[in-house]
């Protein structure tokens, strides 16, 4: 029952706020150190498992054969944890290689980009890793709608120079929503072996010299560009990246996992708080009785007077 002595307002209303950010029901209710506690303790503790885990350590799916439970207990932050349920439906609906989309839909395309390149050509012949920025788009050719682009970087090995690419598909390209994301290299396999990183998109394509208005291979581009912060944040994680990350994070992951389950549960208390006050404290102390005392007779005003001289007799006699 909720205690009469503090004014929760609507208390429901605090509830839900209490849900939706830790400490805001607190807040709404005039009880500012009560949400400053709640807020930082509760939101701190989540945002260090999710630094823990790479941020990568919330995520939603409820299928027959797996399901996150531990999700039950992270959902209860609030806010902070309620994106994994959008990215769940929208995962689940483009997981499938065949539900992607139109190819048009990832064009066009203008990225940081990190890798690995090959030139072989008879003016100019070399390979290492580059680093620059990519184009990409859908073009008009003589075979229909085909990619081209350009990459425009440097060189990070041998003479480090300056390197201008002229791009051209077949191209490969990694979903633009993706929650394993396994890069494997093949240019530079002995180099790099394959990484795990949802927020990176893979990227590969031919560099081409046009010659007589055609294009002639003479190289390739291989490496990766940054994914949008919406298409790979509380992504379903497959099982593969899972197992990756315990693999390089080690106990860190199941901290991290730990830290945000438990930042859940606080914040259950926070809601309940809000809902129906304090447990304790207010209004359920127990009346003690006060201790026995004897009555004193302390002679009035009015017969002092005689008392003085009872006494003033009594000692003359004596």
């Amino acid at each position: 029952m909720a205690d009469p002595r503090i004014n929760l307002k609507n208390r429901y209303l605090a509830a839900a706020l209490a849900f939706l950010i830790p400490g805001a029901g607190h807040a709404y209710q005039g009880r500012y150190i009560k949400a400053l506690i709640y807020s930082a303790s509760i939101l701190g503790l989540f945002a260090w498992g999710m630094s823990l885990g790479d941020w990568k350590v919330i995520y939603f799916r409820w299928h027959p054969k797996e399901k996150t439970i531990g999700y039950l207990s992270q959902v209860l932050t609030g806010l902070p944890a309620l994106p994994a349920l959008v990215q769940s439906n929208r995962y689940s609906k483009i997981a499938d290689e065949g539900n992607r989309g139109p190819v048009s839909d990832d064009f066009p395309i203008d990225a940081p980009f990190r890798g690995f390149a090959k030139q072989e050509s008879a003016s100019d012949n070399w390979e290492g890793p580059v680093v620059g920025r990519i184009k990409l788009n859908l073009e008009d050719g003589q075979f229909g709608r085909e990619v081209r682009g350009e990459f425009r970087g440097r060189l990070e090995a041998g003479d480090r120079r300056d390197v201008d690419l002229t791009l051209a598909g077949p191209i490969e390209l990694a979903p633009r929503m993706l929650a394993s994301g396994n890069i494997a290299s093949q240019l530079d396999a002995k180099n790099r072996g394959k990484e795990f990183s949802s927020s990176e998109r893979r990227v590969s394509c031919r560099v081409v010299e046009p010659k007589g208005g055609f294009d002639s291979p003479s190289g390739q581009l291989e490496g990766t560009i940054p994914r949008s912060f919406f298409d790979w944040y509380q992504v379903p994680l497959e099982d593969d990246a899972v197992q990756e990350l315990n693999r390089r994070l080690g106990r860190r992951y199941e901290i991290a996992l730990l830290f945000t389950w438990v930042a859940g549960l606080l914040n259950l208390l926070a809601i309940w708080d809000a809902l129906e006050g304090p447990a304790y404290g207010y209004g359920d102390e127990v009346d003690q009785p006060e201790p026995d005392s004897q009555p004193t007779n302390k002679p009035d005003a009015a017969s002092l007077p005689a008392v003085v001289g009872a006494s003033v007799v009594a000692a003359k006699t004596n």
